[in-house]
């Protein structure tokens, strides 16, 4: 049997911080950062992309590696926006370095937005970027300050140039036929998806058979909510909850 609640680790509905927040180093010259004596930030990788060493060290050869001597992809970054990344062996993570001074920040934003970039083409805009998306900006606080209750202020991976409110919604499956639980959202009965358009936002149902489909194993199926305002995003967090 399965559980029909809709829930995430914490609480039904209310959606986690997934990951650690971003760790700024070094020491910031005034109360906004924007003059800084040198600075780094550590982006945190989900630990559903990161499923098993294979997996990793897949990755760290794709960002790391100069297959018949073309520059790495971490060194392309770098000529982008002069921000040095790494990824260190005994972690999840991404480190950016940038130079000091009042342009650092926005040379680390920059220097993230490349990186996402990056990893829409590796997971070959796989349903999975949502999640994705989802979690580099609940995990990075530093860059990604404007949240709501439920939601995070960051770019819709499937309109990159779009920038709104998201959230993300674990949704129950059965682990005997992998088939996720999705039909009270969608019936015509439930009025789910009207309601959610009602308060301005829209809704992506994400798993292995579905219309957005994922093919990243460890990627659990889940419910994508967008909007451009964080209590839109607060509303129809409930509305899928009621």
């Amino acid at each position: 049997l399965c559980d029909m609640s809709i829930s995430t680790s914490n609480s039904t509905i209310s959606t986690r911080d997934s990951g650690r927040m971003s760790t700024p180093r070094g020491r910031s010259g005034n109360r906004n950062g924007t003059i800084w004596d040198g600075r780094s930030i550590d982006i945190e990788l989900p630990k559903w992309l990161l499923s098993d060493n294979a997996v990793k060290d897949h990755l760290r050869y794709h960002l790391t590696g100069s297959p018949r001597g073309r520059k790495t992809i971490f060194s392309q970054i770098y000529g982008k926006t002069n921000c040095t990344l790494k990824m260190p062996s005994h972690d999840n993570v991404i480190r950016i370095e940038t130079t000091p001074g009042k342009f650092a920040i926005e040379s680390l934003r920059k220097a993230k937005i490349e990186l996402e970039n990056i990893f829409l083409d590796y997971l070959n805009h796989d349903g999975c970027i949502g999640r994705l998306f989802y979690d580099l900006a609940s995990s990075c606080q530093y860059l990604h300050p404007q949240r709501g209750r439920t939601c995070v202020y960051q770019r819709n991976p499937w309109q990159p140039n779009e920038m709104g409110y998201m959230t993300v919604i674990e949704v129950p499956y059965s682990h005997d036929d992998n088939k996720s639980h999705t039909f009270h959202l969608l019936s015509k009965e439930s009025r789910t998806l009207s309601r959610v358009r009602s308060v301005g936002c829209t809704i992506r149902i994400v798993d292995k058979r579905g219309r957005v489909k994922t093919n990243w194993v460890a990627c659990k199926p889940y419910v994508w909510v967008w909007g451009h305002k964080p209590g839109d995003v607060d509303d129809a967090v409930q509305i899928l909850n009621d």
